[in-house]
């Protein structure tokens, strides 16, 4: 329901572009963003060796929630921010390793479930 809602207020604002995935009992949640003001405006003004301290915020804001998110790229270094998230002890966690990029980003291997 709150992915649902963060969706309604970037419909609404038009500032960030989010699609959620039906919601599906004992799977991870998955949502993505398309569009990222943070992003673009890093990338236009040569910035965006600043956007991995911005994005892996992400990574640490899950773990406060006892949540891991799973995540292979961002709208700063791809088409998309991809954003799988499940229960810390869930095993689809351990079966996507993190690592940091060579900009610093924290990522995961890529992902089969989606």
């Amino acid at each position: 329901m709150a992915f649902l809602r963060a969706k309604a207020g970037c419909d609404k604002w038009h500032d960030y572009e989010m699609t959620v995935a039906p919601y599906e009992k004992n799977k991870p949640i998955y949502y993505e963003f398309t569009a990222c003001p943070a992003a673009e405006f890093a990338i236009r003004n040569g910035l965006t060796e600043i956007m991995p301290a911005l994005c892996n915020v992400d990574f640490a804001a899950m773990e406060l929630l006892h949540a891991r998110l799973v995540r292979t790229t961002t709208c700063a270094n791809g088409c998309k921010c991809d954003y799988t998230i499940c229960g810390d002890q869930d095993p689809y966690g351990r079966e996507h390793p993190e690592y940091r990029d060579e900009n610093g980003y924290r990522r995961n291997r890529k992902c089969s479930y989606r």
